[in-house]
This record gives structure tokens, sequence and C-alpha cells, in this order.
């Protein structure tokens, strides 16, 4: 009997001792927000009820609060009512209505759209790239669009008349149903796809070189060895309309390729653009170590040099190079 009682009195203890501890920690928690209001589902239309103490911790454990929700259960409720209540005054406007965008009505205007501001439709006479990928690139072609012509590939054929007119970057299927993006080349294309004798100067080797010497728009430019005219194409680019390049060669095969290379990307780039490249580069065939006449009165701010012996023509060159000037020697490996 005494065994029994004392179990009692302990059980009771233990249930006295519990039901403090907790509504102590009640108190602490709650004490910024004693309780909480919940909406139910408007769809069933009941009011909202106010949650006990002991009812919001489980419903803080059934589902996760964002932090700004956690944030605002710990401001007082005044507080964050004046909030809402300011931005349930805010009046956002209405947005605009969008223009949709109507198709070409007829075919002649669809031609007359350009791919990209400033740029003609497709004309006869310009380059043009055709590729046809897949994962990847798996063909790739530059031609030239010739009125009556006919692009022929394996995977089919495209007649030329049917590019004339339309904008450029766009898919054209061939007579076997397999499309082939058609697009206007980048002068990295046109060097790497054009006709070429000598080996050329690779762009990324060209842009190194255009970094040494330091290239600005106005700048007088000398290069030796035009080859098929790649490096005379981007140190035209670089020196712009206002500046100069001269380009010798030794040999005159290579000399007609060169400026066969260039008038083709001027003519290219006039029909696209609808005005001129800059005529900025003067090709001579000579001999940069016999050129002395050539050269009489005239300043550097770079040289370029793409020769087999470089070293026999630097002094020929370097009386010419005004201070601060940079000679740049390019030799393929």
């Amino acid at each position: 009997m005494a065994a029994l009682l004392h179990r009692l009195l302990t059980a009771s203890s233990r249930t006295r001792n519990r039901k403090i501890l907790v509504k102590c920690t009640k108190t602490s928690y709650f004490r910024n927000s004693p309780s909480l209001s919940v909406r139910s589902d408007e769809k069933n239309g009941s009011e909202p009820h106010q949650l006990t103490s002991g009812q919001a911790v489980l419903s803080r454990r059934t589902r996760s609060l964002s932090p700004l929700d956690r944030i605002s259960s710990l401001l007082p409720q005044d507080v964050v009512r004046q909030e809402q209540d300011g931005e349930a005054d805010i009046q956002v406007p209405a947005s605009e209505p969008l223009e949709e965008t109507q198709a070409p009505s007829s075919p002649e205007e669809g031609r007359r759209s350009p791919s990209h501001p400033g740029e003609r439709g497709l004309m006869f006479g310009e380059f043009l790239m055709a590729e046809h990928r897949k994962n990847r690139v798996q063909y790739r072609k530059m031609f030239h669009l010739q009125e009556g012509g006919r692009l022929l590939s394996s995977y089919g054929v495209i007649p030329h008349n049917q590019l004339a007119g339309h904008p450029a970057g766009r898919f054209v299927k061939t007579n076997r149903g397999i499309p082939i993006f058609i697009r206007r080349p980048s002068l990295e294309d046109f060097v790497q796809n054009m006709k070429r004798g000598p080996a050329i100067a690779y762009p990324k080797d060209a842009a190194i070189m255009l970094l040494m010497m330091d290239v600005t728009e106005g700048d007088c430019v000398l290069e030796s060895g035009s080859g098929s005219g790649a490096m005379s194409l981007f140190l035209s680019r670089a020196v712009g309309s206002k500046g100069s390049v001269l380009s010798l060669e030794l040999r005159e095969d290579h000399h007609r390729r060169a400026v066969l290379n260039y008038k083709r990307w001027r003519t290219s780039w006039a029909l696209r653009r609808g005005h001129q490249w800059p005529d900025n580069v003067d090709f001579h065939i000579s001999d940069l170590c016999t050129a002395s006449e050539l050269l009489a009165g005239r300043g550097f701010h770079s040289v370029a040099l793409d020769l087999l012996n470089p070293h026999l023509a630097l002094a020929t060159v370097l009386p010419h190079l005004l201070p601060g000037g940079v000679c740049a020697v390019y030799i393929a490996k």
C-alpha cells in the first residue's frame, strides 16, 4: 500500500513539473505573437478563426514558412496589419496590350524585310554560307550567289533564285526536304573559306598580332607578305576609313590572289550593307629589302612581316617605324 502511494505521488509531481515547463516555454516563445490568424479555404466560405499557442506550434511543424513569414511572425501584429493596409492602397497600372507580330501578307513583303538593321535582302553577287546542323555542323560551304545558279550538296539542291530577295539567317529546304541554314559570312568566315594560294594568317593569330601592334582607326600600317590577303583584310578593318595599309608581295601570283580576295569581300560588303567597304589597302609587287624608294618619306605606326627571313628586312623597316611603333613578325610552323 505504501509502495503504491509513493508511485502515485511521483507521477503527479512529474506531471506538474512538465506542465510548468510547457507553460514557461509557450509564454516565452509566443510573447510577441500570442495567437495566429489563419484563413480557411475561400471556396468553403468559412470565417477566419484564432489558433491557440499549442495549435500554432503544430501548424508550424506541419508546414514550412518562408523567410518573410518568419520575420512577420516575430513582429507585433499591429505593425504587420499597418503594412498590409498600406499595400492594399497601392494601385498597379494596367499593362498595355502587346501588339501581335503579323506574318507578311505577300512573298514580296517578306523579301523586303532585312535580317539585321542596316542590311538588305540577299542579292546576286554576294557570298553566303550554307550549313547543315544536327548535333554538330556536318556541312559548311561558302558560295557565290548568282542568277540561275544552284547550291549542290549531298543533301540536295537549292536554286539560287529561291534565295535572292529573302532575308539571311533562315533555313531553306533542298529538293530532298533537308533544311540548310543560309546566312551571311563574317570576315572570319570569308577568310577561312576564300580561295587561297599560300597559307593564310588564321584569325586567332591575326588577332594576337593586332593586339601586339595596337592597331587603331587612322593608323598607317606596313605589311610585307600579302599572301592570300587574309592579314590585309584584318588590317583594313582595323585602320578604318581614316587609315591606310601598304601591302607588299614578292610573288606575282600571290599578289593577284590577295587583290582578288580583297575586291570580292568589298563587293559582297557593298551589296550587303549598301555602302562601300573602305578602299584603304594599297597592294604592290615588290621586295621589302629593296623597296627604299617606295617607302621614302613615309612613316608607319606598326609593321607586320610574314616572310621566310624577316630579319633581313629589319634594316629597311626600322627607319620608317614611328617612335613607339611595333614590328610584329608572323612565323608559321
